[in-house]
């Protein structure tokens, strides 16, 4: 064979190795691609806020590695939004405020408290107009909170009575973080209790000060969860399980990449990377480690709804409004 020949026979080769090789890749793809679609998709609820961060990681980190189920997640303005998402069964579960979710269980709602999203992580901002707090006794003030139900109006009760402000003196309402900004700068209310980054970045913006921190009005409390309806439960365990496992892993990233976990939460959290990373990188303002609910702060918490007047009395059966079985096993998986 001539030389020419014999280059002319090798591309031949080469163009039928290209050939096969591109199929089988395209039959790989098709195979992955047809993998995801037929993966069970989970919905699951949030807000735009700091404490729903581990959700963005592994929507954006971890998505690929779960095996039993594609997340989706629903993003709402307003907590009665989640609220009825969760009612009409969107929703299998959602990122809530903890007190929300213990009235939710209490009122009788089948859904459970499977994990905590985090602790600490929020802030008390004031109008420029006002100096301090204790100047809240000279004057008439309106605070916005999240929801009545949250645990920011607990944080809020807990700063006045510690500076001993009469609750004559402050009208509380209840108000989507995401107003909050705007409506301090506009002068409707004179301050908020927020989860961050809201807080933070109503500084950065020049809008309000930082009047406290939650870590210096209550040490490490309890902050949102995530709760699961009892059909999720009981009907979808393994899904709920590597969910759990996830959500974990994800929290203890946050931890050691907060750069990086504030760049993937951005569209969670409603702010630039820079105003969120000053919060995950300030000792003691936000933690992600310890996700496992327990008696006691739910026990703590109610008590402090009881102190407030929004509950006659604290549940006797508290240990019902838990379960630790998933995030157990999810803390022991990840070390």
């Amino acid at each position: 064979m001539s030389h020419p020949a014999k280059i002319i026979s090798l591309w031949k080769l080469f163009l039928l190795f290209f050939i096969f090789s591109l199929g089988t890749a395209c039959d790989k793809n098709s195979h992955r691609e047809a993998g995801v679609i037929n993966k069970l998709e989970v919905t699951v609820g949030r807000l735009i806020c700091g404490g729903h961060l581990p959700l963005a990681v592994v929507e954006k980190k971890y998505q690929d590695d779960l095996t039993t189920f594609r997340l989706k997640t629903v993003q709402n303005h307003d907590w009665k939004d989640v609220m009825k998402d969760l009612k009409t069964g969107r929703l299998a579960g959602t990122f809530i405020l903890s007190p929300l979710a213990m009235e939710m269980i209490r009122d009788g709602f089948p859904v459970k408290i499977v994990l905590k999203a985090d602790r600490n992580g929020n802030s008390f901002v004031l109008s420029k107009k006002i100096k301090s707090i204790d100047a809240l006794k000279d004057r008439k003030t309106i605070i916005a909170v999240p929801h009545i139900y949250s645990q920011h109006n607990v944080l809020l009760h807990m700063t006045l009575k510690q500076h001993n402000i009469s609750l004559d003196k402050v009208t509380i309402i209840g108000m989507p973080p995401r107003d909050m900004i705007n409506s301090l700068r506009s002068g409707e209310i004179d301050g908020f209790m927020v989860g961050e980054p809201e807080g933070n970045k109503s500084v950065e913006l020049g809008v309000g000060w930082m009047a406290s921190i939650s870590p210096k009005i209550w040490k490490d409390h309890m902050d949102h969860v995530f709760i699961a309806t009892d059909q999720f439960i009981n009907g979808q365990p393994e899904q709920l399980q590597e969910l759990i496992n996830a959500l974990v892993r994800s929290g203890r990233y946050i931890e050691a990449n907060p750069h990086e976990a504030a760049v993937m939460g951005e569209d969670f959290t409603g702010s630039n990377a820079s105003v969120f990373e000053k919060v995950l990188t300030t000792p003691d303002w936000i933690d992600y480690t310890d996700m496992v609910p327990t008696i006691d702060e739910l026990s703590a918490m109610s008590q402090k709804l009881v102190d407030m007047g929004l509950w006659k009395e604290s549940p006797d059966d508290l240990a019902s409004f838990i379960d630790t079985r998933f995030v157990e096993k999810a803390v022991l998986a990840v070390k």
